[in-house]
């Protein structure tokens, strides 16, 4: 079971829903420069700690999300904040949302590049949509040790990927095991407690086991081994 309602209940306490943390994702808020006025576009927005903080910051927020569930929360939390009037969701796939080329100051996407098809075609589609000058972030999954393997990239490719489509890394905010291991545990209580708190649910037991074979493989093959970056770069393009 790995669809939208087993997602949100895994991660419906989750803040912030990657292997992070509200003082790193600020941190990539100061790389990008997010400013009053700003247009941002984010891909993947899930329940929304990243677009409010932007908006809190002043820009004027386009989040795309596929998950109902998520959306809902995303929206709730930016009228809790103050800044809905700053803070659309639109709910639907990513990529059949027609983003104005040049249109955005800043576009990101934290852990979402399925969304596009992968991380390079989400570079390729965020350089076309923030204008010259603009900034991107997106966070994305990469080997902890610097080696390559035939299932992930090491975290130098990925910056070599990101100067193909004439993208300057201009910072990088990475996950260290304490952050891998509050998002999984967090994941693992949220499918225990659900669990306990459903015991007419037909989906239960499924729910449950889904969570323990996710606890077992992180535990036994993830932990130490799997890295995530953050990568924010200026969008030359043409400059």
């Amino acid at each position: 079971m790995e669809d939208a309602e087993y997602f949100s209940i895994v991660e419906g306490t989750h803040a912030v829903q990657n292997p992070t943390s509200p003082e790193k994702l600020r941190l990539v808020a100061e790389y990008l420069g997010l400013r009053r006025g700003g247009r941002l576009l984010d891909i993947g927005s899930g329940r929304g700690w990243w677009t409010v903080h932007a908006a809190t910051e002043g820009c004027d927020v386009t989040g795309l999300e596929i998950n109902e569930y998520f959306a809902a929360a995303a929206r709730r939390r930016a009228a809790e904040a103050g800044v809905a009037e700053r803070h659309r969701i639109v709910l639907g796939p990513a990529a059949e949302f027609a983003a104005e080329p040049d249109g955005y100051d800043f576009a990101t996407c934290l852990g979402a590049s399925f969304a596009l098809d992968g991380y390079r075609p989400t570079l390729e589609h965020l350089a076309r949509t923030v204008r010259p000058g603009g900034r991107i972030a997106v966070g994305e999954l990469h080997t902890a040790d610097g080696t390559t393997s035939p299932e992930l990239p090491s975290l130098t490719e990925l910056a070599h990927v990101a100067a193909e489509f004439d993208l300057d890394v201009v910072g990088v905010v990475s996950a260290d095991t304490d952050d891998w291991d509050r998002y999984e545990s967090r994941q693992w209580l949220n499918a225990r407690e659900w669990f306990d708190r459903n015991p007419d649910h037909p989906r239960r037991h499924e729910v449950l086991a889904t969570s323990r074979a996710h606890r077992e493989s992180y535990l036994r093959d993830e932990r130490g081994q799997l890295g995530w970056s953050v990568l924010v770069a200026v969008v030359n393009r043409g400059g």
